[in-house]
């Protein structure tokens, strides 16, 4: 089984996650936003499943890995709704102008947010297609955490790095300061992935690309007048219209996905440990 330090890796994951969102999200179930729980309830079975997959692979229980494997079909289009749920809030919240931080980068989340969905689409779809290709499998399955790590590690530094502390108002521009060396840490860590173990980790340099575009959009086109059009367009549509394209999206990567993998060997594989 390739990546056999994954179950620890993703540990990290599920840890930074809950940290990082422990004061917006988890310590405040009971008052959080509905688009929030969407999100939050797919992408934390996400995490959970891409652990258990490693899990089972790890210790060779292949039926219930096989078993998991086909609950992602099903999960998938649920992960791409809840990111559709959080587009929704971020351009009905830039439209209505009453939350100042979404006023003055609801641009920047919403290209963020459309290319995290795009590497979410690829990335899984090249799960689905190369499952009978161990290397490529695994390395698509593993990657897919990596495209919203900056959501929860960003928050982590703006608790613990003082230069990136949140006082006010007047230190909100470290939200995107944050954000931008949380997806540095995520480029860093695919680019090594992809030199300890060479070819057979393109997934990661395929995730390593999408990173990058994400730092470069966020960092340079948030104010773009395409990009607030297209904000201020979705925030004047009906939320359930939004999130049902996303839903239908996460649906038809599925099936395609699951249709592309029908045929080819199965080969062998050589286990790989992450530094």
């Amino acid at each position: 089984m390739p990546y056999a330090r994954a179950p620890l890796y993703m540990l990290v994951v599920i840890g930074v996650t809950l940290l990082g969102f422990w004061p917006s999200y988890f310590g405040v179930l009971g008052t959080a936003p509905w688009p929030f729980h969407a999100h939050g309830v797919a992408a934390g079975l996400w995490i959970l499943m891409v652990t258990a997959q490693g899990v089972t692979a790890r210790w060779r229980w292949f039926g219930l890995h096989h078993a998991i494997g086909r609950a992602s079909l099903l999960l998938f289009p649920f992960l791409i709704a809840g990111l559709f749920a959080i587009i929704d809030f971020t351009s009905k919240s830039y439209v209505a102008g009453n939350d100042p931080v979404r006023a003055l980068y609801g641009g920047a989340f919403l290209i963020g947010l459309m290319i995290a969905v795009g590497a979410y689409l690829v990335l899984f779809h090249g799960a689905l297609r190369h499952r009978r290709k161990v290397w490529l499998h695994a390395g698509y399955m593993l990657a897919t955490p990596l495209i919203l790590w900056e959501s929860p590690f960003s928050r982590v530094l703006n608790g613990v790095v003082p230069a990136l502390g949140i006082a006010g108002p007047q230190d909100f521009p470290h939200i995107l300061s944050a954000i931008l060396w949380a997806d540095l840490s995520a480029l860093l860590f695919c680019l090594a992935v992809r030199w300890r173990v060479g070819p057979r980790a393109r997934p990661f340099a395929v995730a390593a690309g999408f990173i990058l575009a994400q730092m470069a959009a966020m960092a340079f086109l948030g104010n773009a007048p395409p990009v607030l059009a297209l904000l201020t367009l979705l925030g004047g549509m009906p939320s359930a219209a939004v999130i049902a394209v996303g839903f239908a999206i996460g649906a038809a990567t599925s099936w395609l996905g699951w249709q592309a993998g029908k045929t080819g060997a199965r080969p062998g594989a050589r286990v790989a440990k992450l530094a």
